[in-house]
């Protein structure tokens, strides 16, 4: 079986999907429109390792981010993050844009906080493809239009105009998510406790990218991150609970839970291969785990 597609550059995205290089190496804004003469259109699973924001308007198919898709939405928005698996099967008639970056990018606006920080609708198991009304997609539609002419020109401060559009683009989208969601951040809750809750969950989203070593402790164990995020555990685990109704550890095995359909449905890998890419220690771990969340064997999941 040939192995998952892993894309680490932009260029290297391109060339894979088969569309004109990128003109920079860090981000990149295209409409769907003036890819569909050359990508491809089913495109396998594969990842990357960028951060990216579509807005489709019209098209036929669907679009894969981890265990979501757009199969049957119309107008809407949709993204994902780094190492997310993604595939796609589309008909030559998509209309809308999609920006994509990397971190480093992003960065250089807001160089204190990681994006996921920032924006936690990024993290892999929030990547819910977002339905939009009319007005809504005519004012993301315009945004996407200016980030995507100030990225063509080559005035001063492009680089730095571009990211401003897409700190607004993030916001706009932030705010369609929570709306969506009806996920309702109350006055109560303080600021710390919400930022020590995202720093968690930004750990949690990172632990598991790939060829990481753990020697001594293990990334399924909320002791990992309190010590991190110098907590005791079941400080960690009330905060956790107190602010997302889920305790530390239930969100850690739900992360791991959506990572592993995602490899067993979206890729060839052996359940060993996938039990190390988990960063289990034995296959057999990863099994008697696998079935005590959903009542059925890797395998058994995989076929159905």
């Amino acid at each position: 079986m040939k192995p998952l597609l892993h894309f680490s550059t932009l260029s290297a995205y391109c060339e894979g999907i088969q569309i004109p290089p990128p003109k920079n190496e860090f981000y990149d804004i295209r409409s769907f429109e003036e890819n569909m003469k050359t990508v491809k259109h089913q495109m396998p699973p594969f990842k990357h390792e960028f951060f990216a924001i579509a807005l489709k308007l019209e098209g036929s198919g669907f679009a894969t981010t981890g265990n979501f898709t757009t199969q049957h939405l119309k107008a809407t928005v949709f993204f994902n993050s780094p190492y997310q698996i993604v595939h796609w099967d589309i008909a030559p008639n998509w209309v809308g844009y999609y920006i994509i970056f990397s971190e480093e990018f992003y960065q250089q606006f807001s160089p204190k906080k990681s994006i996921t920080q920032a924006f936690p609708f990024l993290l892999s198991d929030q990547t819910v493809p977002l339905a939009v009304t009319s007005e809504e997609a005519e004012d993301l539609y315009h945004l996407f239009n200016r980030i995507y002419f100030e990225h063509q020109s080559k005035q001063a401060h492009q680089e730095e105009i571009v990211l401003s559009f897409i700190n607004i683009l993030l916001f706009k989208t932030a705010r369609l998510f929570y709306k969506q969601n009806h996920q309702v951040i109350t006055t109560q809750r303080r600021d710390q406790d919400l930022a020590l809750v995202a720093r968690f969950k930004t750990l949690l989203e990172t632990a598991f990218y790939p060829n990481q070593v753990y020697e001594t402790q293990s990334p399924h164990q909320v002791q990992f991150y309190a010590d991190k995020l110098s907590l005791h555990p079941n400080h960690l685990n009330a905060l956790v609970k107190r602010i997302t109704s889920q305790s530390a550890s239930d969100l850690i095995q739900r992360h791991l839970l959506s990572l592993a359909k995602s490899k067993l449905k979206n890729t060839p890998l052996s359940v060993k291969e996938i039990a190390y890419d988990l960063y289990f220690n034995y296959p057999n771990h990863f099994s008697t785990f696998f079935k005590k969340q959903t009542g059925q064997s890797p395998n058994a999941f995989r076929t159905t």
